[in-house]
């Protein structure tokens, strides 16, 4: 299991050599299959064409950072699978009312992780959240998400804290959000599914409306890794420390079924239950459940 994150933050040139990924002149090779994803943070940094293309054979994500070490592109290994077109169908043939209970789904474990962060964090109103998510109706149709959102936040960072604010940490909370999207992208599409047709998501300018489904579950994961490592020691932009821990969140577990698995490797289970339930296989996705923070440990 890929494993690895690797973030460059200088001007080197990337190639690939005898299935090792070499970065700079020899400073530094990782065998391809050990990478996870790979983070580009400097604008010098050279890589062709033709590596691209290798790590994108390898199933390896690649983000593309701005001026503000912000994510901004994503390279996906896409149309891998053998039955792409197959999955797009079923998922342009799945019936509203289907949808709608999705998303119930996913809105009602949404909020129980939003509850369980701040019960983690020594936060006050859990119980409040908790019972937020009974009110949760197919759909979510009186929009219990958003009411949810305002209650949390307030409890989490304090009664002046907005996620519109420029500050370190939303930015460290955008950081977090954009890794585990890319993510969620690339488990979709190596599924066959079409990224931009999404369950409750339809906007026409964003390619990834079912990323950005499949990411409200997981987002409480990066808000508790936030209070937990970075709050205190965060100042108005992230330190390359702080982009490192980010990025690393995704070898931390999440619960399922009583059950712990590594974030990537849950998001794959997710999407898999998804693929699962478009097939008439099963009826529920498989939804991660906030833990405890645990640093997966590979065998």
């Amino acid at each position: 299991m890929a494993y690895r994150n690797i973030v460059v933050t200088r001007a080197i040139n990337i190639s690939v050599h005898n299935q090792q990924l070499v970065l700079g002149n020899d400073d530094m090779c990782v065998p391809m299959e050990d990478i996870n994803c790979l983070v580009l943070e400097h604008d010098g940094v050279k890589i062709s064409s033709g590596v691209l293309q290798r790590l994108g054979d390898n199933d390896c994500l690649v983000y593309i950072c701005d001026e503000k070490h912000l994510p901004a592109t994503v390279v996906l290994p896409i149309a891998r699978h053998s039955r792409h077109f197959k999955m797009i169908t079923a998922q342009i043939s799945m019936t509203k009312p289907k949808q709608n209970r999705l998303w119930q789904e996913i809105v009602k474990q949404k909020i129980a992780n939003q509850a369980k962060c701040l019960e983690l964090c020594g936060r006050d109103n859990a119980d409040q959240i908790y019972n937020m998510m009974q009110w949760v109706q197919s759909g979510d149709r009186t929009n219990v998400e958003a009411q949810a959102a305002a209650l949390y936040f307030k409890s989490l960072f304090g009664s002046g804290f907005t996620r519109g604010d420029e500050n370190g940490i939303n930015a460290a909370l955008n950081y977090g959000y954009s890794i585990l999207r890319g993510q969620i992208a690339r488990s979709i599409v190596c599924y066959g599914f079409e990224p931009s047709i999404g369950i409750h998501h339809h906007s026409q300018l964003n390619n990834f409306n079912l990323a950005d489904d499949f990411i409200e579950p997981y987002r409480a994961m990066v808000d508790y890794f936030v209070v937990s490592y970075l709050e205190k020691t965060v100042d108005s932009e992230l330190s390359k420390e702080d982009r490192y821990q980010l990025v690393d969140i995704v070898n931390y577990d999440m619960g399922t079924q009583g059950e712990k698995h590594v974030i990537h490797h849950m998001i794959d289970k997710m999407v898999a239950s998804y693929n699962s339930v478009l097939l008439g296989n099963r009826n529920e996705l498989e939804i991660p459940e906030l833990i405890e923070l645990s640093r997966h440990k590979y065998e």
